[in-house]
């Protein structure tokens, strides 16, 4: 039978996944090419907010609905090891958008969120598979 709630906490956090790590990426780009000027928390800082606290929210859902049917022992070492580098994301995304931050320090910043967020996407793939 077909969940509508599991459907639409998937597509958010899927979604805000995509909102927040393209922002990242996007940004990170912008730096290592020296077109980013000025602060970035003048566009970045309300949908980042809104993404971290989404991607929050619906994981923790998501984990709450997936305990009740067991789950393969490796999956807590890699839900915790994902979540680890999710509060990273979260933590350095809210020093990114500060104002004063200086740009060198936003490059550095931005290089190391591109890298978790990589490893972010891994982890939640194998996730899934061990989910299923």
């Amino acid at each position: 039978m077909i969940d509508p709630l599991a459907y639409l906490v998937r597509f958010l956090h899927i979604g805000s996944a995509v909102v927040l790590l393209g922002g990242i990426f996007y940004a990170w780009n912008l730096s290592k090419s020296g077109k980013l000027s000025g602060n970035p928390a003048d566009g970045f800082q309300p949908s980042m907010l809104i993404s971290v606290l989404l991607l929050l929210a619906t994981g923790l859902y998501q984990l709450m609905t997936r305990m009740g049917g067991g789950v393969p022992k490796f999956y807590h070492m890699i839900f915790g090891i994902k979540f680890l580098l999710f509060l990273h994301i979260a933590a350095v995304s809210i020093i990114l958008v500060k104002p004063q931050t200086t740009p060198e320090k936003r490059a550095r910043l931005l290089t190391g969120l591109a890298f978790s967020g990589i490893g972010v996407l891994l982890l939640g793939t194998a996730l899934r598979s061990l989910g299923n």
